[in-house]
């Protein structure tokens, strides 16, 4: 029975974590403590050694370790004889804090195992051993200094299934090796600022020279003379009468000559040439990839880049507000640290990214910054923009993850 509830509890544990992502580091260490047996088995209390060897999931939220244990007591009913006791368990560890980036990592466990208690009849003093299943809650914490050295602190409260009154107190101190995981330690990279891409200038090319006028000179038409009036006819001079002298009458004047018109300057004709070709418009230059200088983002990039915390949270807040609940963004990382959403900010060399931040409660109560990119009109445009976020997000099995705007979790 103990054996089958082990093998559930153990699945369940890694199914669970499992959604969590990939592992944040592993670790394998030799244990050693105290046990301290329920005194109805008459056992004495005993040092015990031991193996534990576990992994953290994303975040390092959740984890499970596995432990082996061998421990010599002695009991009342047999002064002077060392028994043997052995105890095997796996555990499910839930983090007291999900800060990816910290080297102190406390937890709470619970988790089932198996155990050989020794016991010894109080009437014939035969020695037998009592093999059952047990059930255990744990509490304690991993502390990585570096160089891939953890150690650790657990106190343990176990009790059997072949009978709840059986129980057991541990405590146990663990050293060994931890590997995987991102560096607790933010990267000091000096901050490069963004290089912004200036289109090249576009010459246009000399219009084409004009073609000269061509000149035609035409006389212009001469007018016609006027034509001379015709002539006319003689007067009949009256014969005297020699009565009285009778005046002749005098001639009519002759008509005045047609005045002669000059002939007008010659007229000088431009014809205009036929209008030249107009050059096809030249394409727009393409947009700078830079952002102009006061935009929105470069004010939350700013706020960023100095660690003002303040700031970059009022403007990722506002900045949520506007986009409407039914767009995606894409979570890059948790992070405690200024410095470290420092470093996020120079992961991406001469681009200005479209990163705020929003804040998210830990438990225990801490508060930490969520640091997110983009906006999306889908779930599928999200997912295809974190295969193509840099190197800086992905180390240590970290995988940004998509969400809905209105479904941004605040803790």
């Amino acid at each position: 029975m103990g054996t089958r509830q082990l093998v559930l509890w153990t699945a369940l544990a890694a199914s669970l974590a499992a959604q969590e992502g990939a592992p944040g580091y592993k670790w394998v260490g030799l244990q050693a403590g105290s046990l301290s047996p329920d005194t109805q088995t008459n056992l004495k209390a005993s040092p015990f050694f031991g193996l534990q060897g576990g992994l953290l999931f994303d975040e390092k939220r959740y984890g499970l370790s596995f432990q082996a244990l061998v421990a010599s007591p002695k009991s009342d009913l047999a002064p002077g004889k060392s028994l043997s006791q052995s105890e095997f368990s796996a555990t499910l560890l839930t983090g007291l804090s999900g800060d990816a980036a910290s080297r102190f990592w406390p937890y709470i466990g619970l988790g089932l195992g198996a155990v050989s208690i020794p016991q010894i009849d109080a009437v014939t003093g035969l020695q037998k051993t009592l093999k059952a299943g047990t059930a255990h809650l744990s509490l304690g914490f991993h502390h990585r200094p570096g160089l891939g050295l953890v150690w650790g602190l657990e106190g343990r409260y176990l009790f059997t299934f072949a009978n709840a009154d059986l129980k057991e107190f541990q405590g146990a101190a663990v050293v060994g090796y931890a590997w995987g995981g991102r560096a607790a330690a933010p990267r000091s990279e000096p901050e490069r600022a963004p290089t912004k891409v200036e289109p090249p200038p576009v010459v246009a090319p000399p219009p084409p020279p004009a073609p000269l006028p061509v000149v035609s000179t035409v006389p212009a038409p001469r007018p016609l003379a006027s034509p001379a009036p015709p002539p006319q006819a003689p007067q009949p001079v009256a014969k005297p009468v020699p009565q009285a002298p009778v005046a002749r009458p005098l001639a009519s004047p002759p008509p005045p000559a047609a005045p002669v018109t000059a002939p007008p300057p010659p007229v000088t004709v431009v014809v205009a040439p036929p209008p030249a070709p107009r050059p096809a418009p030249l394409p727009p230059p393409a947009p700078a990839k830079a952002t102009a200088p006061g935009s929105e983002v470069t004010r939350r990039l700013d706020a960023l880049r100095l660690g003002d915390m303040p700031k970059a949270l009022e403007l990722g807040k506002k900045h949520i507000d506007a986009l409407s609940g039914q767009r995606w963004t894409l979570r890059l990382e948790i992070a405690n640290l200024p410095a470290t959403l420092k470093n996020a900010v120079v992961a991406f060399p001469g681009q200005e990214p479209d990163l705020f931040i929003a804040p998210i409660k830990l438990k225990g109560g801490k508060t930490a910054y969520q640091l997110f990119l983009g906006d999306y009109a889908s779930k599928a445009d999200a997912e295809r923009a974190a295969k193509a976020v840099p190197a800086f997000f992905l180390e240590g099995g970290q995988r940004p993850r998509p969400y809905q705007i209105n479904a941004i979790p605040a803790q």
